[in-house]
């Protein structure tokens, strides 16, 4: 690991000049935590197609992208099309523009059991707005979130997403724990937490607390445990108790939603949500979310209803055009046939180097999201199972991966690699030849 910071160092000097400068002026360094590791950030200066470059000239295979913003690949030619056409039409009007209904009309194509849809700016608040219509709907305030999801940092959800050992509670019943100071331990009192993959677990909630659930928001692929798929028939049994408990269940596809399949994960598994929630390849790169809802709970927004949702920057029309040219001109069926072998690809190479390695570790992963977790468990389901993944050596193995020229996900063990339609098999074979280098180094 030295050995791996100490060329790492070597080879963005430039970067540590700008981070040394950035703690002098934002808390960290950084605009968001997610964007730090130790010794420090390096810094990008451009991207295009599926590589990136940093102030230092580092070339780099990158399979962050801006953690799955980014599908279409950097800088691609459509967007930028879009985008500047707009730019030259103006910015943003403060009244309703055309696109606006051309790119929800798209949505419903693609999530046709949503009736309607409301743009946002980002995941967080696409989640946020989710609950309050929901409450709104059923007249009851409680949630129920899984064990191990993030779904934004506001109050209500920044719990229970990453609860450190001895913390949790029993594993039927987890302990809703607080991640942020400056949260009111009353709001924490509507959050109730379950463990994801075990229907069993949610139904004694929801029996326990009959008539004061509001919803159950769920990602139907957790995306921050590494990546955790449901069991068979696990996502059936969960609509079938929140319509017999009368509970809204909420898609969080903030992550697999228009990645994983046109219509995200709720087309995948063929489940049928109460409201979705999108954003990441929504906006094509620009900051978008939506959420969208059945006839009956998108009345009760405002002003068809009295749930306030408000925005200056809502549908910003660089934004629409943007996430409109990804999902019509991009993302066709040929576009998600050849995300889908890549990440075929990815993960069974993966899987064959950790084989030959006979080092510890489940690959996981869907579509064109994938993951490692250095775990000596066969199987990986939940978030209590994922917590136990050795955190250090993932981070010798992430920096190693730097080093060589690869970005294989953000720096931390729960993060996943996502691919775009501007990678190639050439990019995958290089990662993998990466991969398999720094595994022997580290284990030599």
């Amino acid at each position: 690991m030295n050995t791996y910071v100490e060329e790492y160092i070597k080879r963005t000097r430039k970067s540590k000049s700008l981070y040394e400068e950035a703690v002098k002026h934002l808390p960290g360094g950084v605009a968001t935590p997610i964007r730090t590791f130790d010794p420090y950030p390096f810094y990008a200066a451009r991207a295009k197609g599926s590589k990136i470059w940093d102030v230092d000239g580092n070339e780099y295979i990158d399979y962050n992208n801006c953690y799955g913003v980014i599908i279409a690949g950097h800088a691609n030619p459509v967007v930028e099309k879009a985008v500047k056409e707009q730019i030259e039409k103006g910015l943003i009007f403060g009244l309703p523009e055309e696109k606006e209904a051309l790119l929800v009309k798209e949505l419903k194509r693609r999530y046709p059991m949503m009736d309607m849809f409301r743009f946002t700016n980002s995941g967080s608040e696409t989640t946020m707005y989710s609950l309050r219509i929901a409450r709104a709907y059923t007249g009851k305030d409680k949630i129920v979130k899984m064990e191990g999801s993030y779904h934004g940092s506001h109050d209500y959800l920044m719990i229970s997403h990453q609860p450190p050992l001895g913390k949790m509670g029993p594993a039927w019943a987890p302990t809703p724990f607080v991640h942020s100071d400056g949260i009111p331990k009353d709001t924490a009192k509507n959050t109730l937490v379950a463990p994801f993959n075990d229907a069993g677990a949610l139904e004694n909630i929801l029996r326990k607390h009959e008539a004061e659930v509001a919803a159950v928001i769920m990602e139907p692929v957790i995306g921050n445990c590494g990546v955790l798929l449901p069991e068979k028939g696990y996502l059936e049994d969960v609509r079938t108790l929140t319509r017999k408990y009368n509970v809204v269940l909420i898609f969080d596809e903030v992550k697999t939603g228009l990645r994983i399949a046109p219509g995200g994960a709720s087309e995948y598994f063929g489940v049928d949500p109460d409201i979705v929630c999108l954003a990441k390849v929504l906006g094509g790169g620009m900051s978008l979310g939506a959420f969208g809802a059945t006839k009956d709970i998108s009345s009760e927004i405002f002003p068809l209803g009295g749930a306030m949702h408000f925005g200056t920057y809502n549908g910003h029309p660089v934004s629409v055009a943007a996430g409109l040219a990804v999902l019509t001109q991009v993302l066709t069926d040929e576009a998600y046939e050849k995300l889908n072998l890549l990440g075929d690809r990815l993960r069974k190479g993966m899987r064959d180097i950790l084989e030959r390695s006979g080092i510890p570790a489940k690959v996981q992963g869907i579509g064109s999201m994938a993951t490692i977790l250095f775990n000596e468990l066969d199987q990986i389901t939940n978030y209590r199972e994922a917590i136990r993944s050795d955190k250090e050596f993932f981070m010798k193995y992430w920096m190693g991966c730097v080093t060589k020229g690869v970005i294989m996900m953000g720096p931390k063990w729960s993060e996943e690699s996502v691919l775009t339609t501007a990678h190639t098999e050439s990019d995958i074979d290089q990662t993998l030849s990466v991969i398999d280098d720094t595994l022997k180094e580290l284990t030599s």
